[in-house]
C-alpha cells in the first residue's frame, strides 16, 4: 500500500487505542485530575521560553490552548495577548490554572474544564480566535475531527507541538513495563502521523524540529520514586522494587541533588488558515 493510500486517521486511532490499553497505564486526564499532583508538574523554563518565541504573539490577539495543564503558557501568554480561553479537562490541572488566574489577576484568561473532543464550540468558546495552540496534548482518538474543529475556531493560524521522536520517559516505559505490569508499553504516535494526517486533510502545514529536553530535580531517591510511581503503575511492593532499582540506574546526582535528565526531539507544526480553503474530507 502506498503512502497516498494509508487512512492516517485510523493509524492514529489504532496507536492511541493500543497505548490507553496497556496494563497500568493512566492517561493523562486521569493522572492529573487531583490538585496535589497537578501542582508538581513543572515544565522546563527553557522549552516554554522556546516555544512563546515562536508564535506570532500581538497585544490584540485572541488565543485558545488546548490541553492547558496547569496554565504552563496559558498564564505567560495572558500578559501577552488581549484574551485567552484556556481548554483543558483534567480537574487537578483545571484547578490550578483558576487558583494561579485569581493570584495573578488574569483578568483576561478564561478556563473551561472539558475534553476538546467534547468542547462545544458555539456554546463553550469566544471564537473564532486570531491563534490556536495545542502544546502536547494531541490526546484524542480521533484526531481527524480535533484538528478539524480547530481549524473551524481559528480565524488565524494553528500551532501543534508534539513528539517527533520516542521522548525519554518512554524509553524508560518500554525498559521496565514488561518487569511491572508484565506486558509491553505503546508508545503514542508520533508528529509524522499528524503532518501526513493534515496533509492528507488538504491542509498543507510548516514543521520544524526542536530539541525536547527534561528535566526533573529530586532531593532523594525517596522524592523521585513517590513522583514516578502513579506514572509507571506503581501497586505492590514487587513494582515498587522495579522501580526503585531503575531509578537507581537513571538519576544523574550533581551536587546535592539528583536529576532526571531526558533528551529527544519535538515537532512545531502549523498552518495559516485558509478561507477558501476545500473542507475537510474523509479520504
Amino acid at each position: 500500500m502506498g503512502m497516498g493510500n494509508l487512512d492516517w486517521n485510523q493509524i492514529w486511532k489504532d496507536q492511541v487505542r493500543e497505548n490507553r490499553s496497556v496494563p497500568g497505564f493512566k492517561s493523562g486526564t486521569d493522572l492529573w485530575k487531583k490538585k496535589k499532583v497537578a501542582e508538581e508538574y513543572r515544565a522546563p523554563a527553557e522549552r516554554v521560553k522556546t516555544t512563546l518565541a515562536l508564535l506570532p504573539l500581538g497585544p490584540t490577539l485572541s488565543v485558545l490552548d488546548i490541553g492547558a495543564g496547569p496554565g504552563t503558557l496559558a498564564i505567560p501568554l495572558a500578559g501577552q495577548v488581549r484574551s485567552i480561553t484556556a481548554v483543558e479537562p483534567a480537574a487537578g490541572m483545571a484547578s490550578v490554572i483558576r487558583e494561579k488566574t485569581d493570584v495573578g489577576a488574569c483578568r483576561n484568561l478564561r478556563v473551561v474544564q472539558e475534553r476538546w473532543e467534547d468542547v462545544v464550540p458555539a456554546c463553550d468558546l469566544d471564537g473564532p480566535y486570531d491563534l490556536v495552540l495545542a502544546s502536547f496534548s494531541l490526546g484524542m482518538e480521533d484526531l481527524a475531527g480535533a484538528l478539524e474543529k480547530m481549524d473551524a475556531v481559528s480565524s488565524g493560524s494553528v500551532h501543534l507541538f508534539w513528539f517527533a521522536d520516542v521522548p525519554g520517559w518512554e524509553r524508560h516505559y518500554l525498559e521496565i513495563w514488561p518487569s511491572l505490569h508484565a506486558a509491553q508499553y505503546r508508545p503514542v504516535p508520533k508528529a509524522d502521523v499528524v503532518f501526513n494526517l493534515l496533509w492528507q486533510r488538504g491542509k498543507h502545514p510548516d514543521l520544524v524540529q526542536m530539541p525536547l529536553v527534561q528535566e526533573e530535580w529530586f532531593r532523594d531517591l525517596d522524592e523521585a520514586f513517590f513522583h514516578y510511581a502513579p506514572k509507571f503503575g506503581v501497586a505492590d511492593v514487587r513494582q515498587e522494587g522495579v522501580l526503585r532499582t531503575a531509578l537507581e540506574r537513571w538519576l544523574v546526582r550533581e551536587g546535592e541533588m539528583l536529576v532526571m535528565r531526558e533528551r529527544s526531539h519535538a515537532a512545531h507544526i502549523w498552518w495559516e488558515k485558509e478561507e477558501d480553503a476545500v473542507p475537510w474530507c474523509e479520504g
